[in-house]
């Protein structure tokens, strides 16, 4: 691949494809910090070299990563094909991470827990698994919510699923439109933040933003 292909290659990538990017940066670092600046840097028919700023705190750094071609790429026309390919697949959406991940798997306990205390036990059964607590508990829940127990209890499951299944439906259609994912990826997603909302609507959200002067919003 001669260095004017790649230069335009390179250009094309920065300029139209920053969501492709941020996807390959993001599943080949596991850190779990949010990258920004990302831009292109080098390919060759091997690898594709990306830059990409991160930040811990109030420090900062200038880091790269490359990501390699397996098998190598052919040919500079099908450079751009193979790097959006490879970029869609590392934006698919995985189920596991409901019950890897720290933060969606407390979101999921606890809206399971409120779903089963409204739909299943209702009031007389949540009242009743209330007096089954020893004294200390009882207590502290009568002291911070006397006997509007079942109804914060309700309003709060109810209000993490309408609040839920928006960001879920706003993150389908942001990925649909902005990162041309496919109807089936999308639907996962909108299954995945159904479940939890903001810890993968924040991961979703790197993939929908719309680049700024080479910059992630």
């Amino acid at each position: 691949m001669d260095s004017d292909r790649s230069s335009i290659i390179i250009k094309n990538l920065n300029e139209k494809h920053l969501n492709t990017l941020v996807a390959l940066v993001v599943a080949n670092t596991k850190n779990g910090s949010t990258p920004t600046q990302i831009n292109a840097r080098k390919i060759t028919a091997n690898t594709l070299t990306i830059s990409y700023v991160e930040c811990e705190g109030t420090m900062c750094a200038l880091n790269s990563v490359d990501i390699s071609f397996n098998p190598p790429i052919k040919s500079a026309d099908d450079a751009i094909d193979r790097i959006v390919t490879d970029g869609k697949i590392a934006m698919e959406a995985q189920c596991m991470r409901l019950v890897t991940e720290p933060l969606p798997l407390l979101i999921l306990t606890v809206t399971a827990a409120l779903g089963y205390a409204t739909l299943a036990l209702g009031e007389d059964g949540l009242q009743s698994a209330i007096e089954s607590l020893p004294p200390v508990g009882q207590t502290i829940i009568s002291t911070i919510f006397g006997s509007y127990f079942f109804g914060v209890v309700r309003a709060s499951f109810y209000f993490a699923i309408v609040a839920h299944a928006a960001e879920a439906i706003y993150i389908a259609i942001m990925l649909r439109k902005r990162a041309s994912l496919g109807c089936l990826t999308c639907l996962k997603w909108f299954a995945l933040i159904c479940c939890v909302g903001y810890p993968l609507t924040k991961k979703a959200m790197l993939y929908t933003n719309k680049p700024r002067e080479d910059k992630l919003d």
